[in-house]
């Protein structure tokens, strides 16, 4: 079974800290497989209308169409890419982040769609694309060895993924109300993980405000593991549902390391998070929302910790893997 992987855009500058690549990857090791971009810049380009992505790469198409049994794409929302149209191969199309039901094509690209959550399978369903299958994502937990977290004393660790890629995402993704946050709790600090994008302006605002020595941005690959044992919750939060992968990797790990995790509504995890016990659901990006969520968590840490214990044994990349074989045979037959 041969297999091309193609992404929304080229790796990462700093390998190992894009989650959707870290899923790639295991895939790969798995099954073999080259994989491609759709886009050549380092973000996606939003000037170019999104049924065009791909259509630099319609040589490289053809030619892998003589050679590969199935094409495996990952883009955050659902599209009907131009550049597909030269694929006479199966497809496999991973929608990466959550399905929003008033943003969907009038017809469905000729493929199998993935997603993560039976919620978004039965909206898709209900507007009438077919050939749908839910497979959750995973991690490799093998890299995960952290101690049991310690009940929180006089402060609370916080780790915060997914960071801004642009301006207005520092509202839309939250990091403005964890700021914010911080001058309402003092006993909350703050670990987030950054890429690169908008270090600068992050420091200057967290200088503003006089948070200098509660928060800690990470800025380059470092053991999750080490970064887990100084933190009590990991936190990942979007106004919609397109800002962010389905599954964060960062609250992935913090879960397989027993840490409870706090996740905006519009996240398809939510629901896992929800049925499961292992943290809090954000319904709406307001203060008081969030500080509530935060003090129960505190208030009945041991609870939450051994739900989220739990739940992490099921988000393995093993567990992914063996979903998507299935899946890729099935499709081949």
């Amino acid at each position: 079974m041969r297999v091309l992987y193609i992404s929304p855009s080229p790796p990462p500058r700093v390998k190992g800290t894009d989650g959707l690549f870290t899923e790639i990857g295991n895939l790969r090791k798995f099954f073999g497989g080259d994989m491609i971009s759709l886009s050549p810049a380092r973000s996606l380009p939003y000037l170019i209308p999104v049924s065009l992505y791909g259509i630099n790469q319609i040589f490289s198409m053809k030619n892998y169409n003589k050679h590969v049994d199935i094409f495996h794409l990952f883009f955050p929302f659902l599209a009907n890419f131009r550049v597909l149209r030269y694929i006479s191969k199966p497809i496999i199309y991973s929608i990466i982040s959550g399905v929003d039901a008033k943003h969907l094509p009038q017809s469905s690209p000729p493929c199998a769609l993935v997603v993560s959550s039976i919620q978004e399978a039965s909206a898709l369903r209900s507007r009438g694309f077919g050939n749908v299958h839910v497979i959750r994502p995973g991690i490799d937990q093998s890299q995960i060895n952290v101690q049991p977290p310690k009940e929180p004393d006089t402060e609370f660790v916080l780790l915060a993924g997914s960071a801004p890629w642009t301006r207005s995402q520092f509202k839309t993704k939250g990091f403005d109300l964890l700021l914010e946050l911080l001058t309402r709790l003092p006993q909350i600090r703050l670990i987030c993980l950054w890429r690169g994008a908008l270090y600068r302006e992050w420091a200057n605002r967290v200088q503003s405000l006089g948070l200098a020595d509660r928060v800690e941005t990470v800025q380059e690959k470092e053991d999750i593991s080490l970064i887990l044992s100084r933190c009590h919750a990991a936190i990942v939060l979007s106004a919609t549902s397109d800002l962010v992968k389905s599954y964060p990797n960062s609250l992935m790990e913090a879960l397989a390391a027993s840490r409870p995790v706090l996740i905006s509504r519009s996240n398809p995890m939510s629901y896992y998070v929800e049925d499961s016990g292992c943290g809090k659901v954000i319904e709406d990006l307001s203060l008081e929302e969030l500080a509530d969520a935060i003090c129960e968590i505190m208030d009945n840490y041991s609870i939450f910790s051994r739900a989220a214990s739990s739940a992490g044994r099921d988000l393995s990349a093993a567990k992914m893997i063996d979903d998507y074989r299935r899946l890729y045979q099935k499709i081949m037959d």
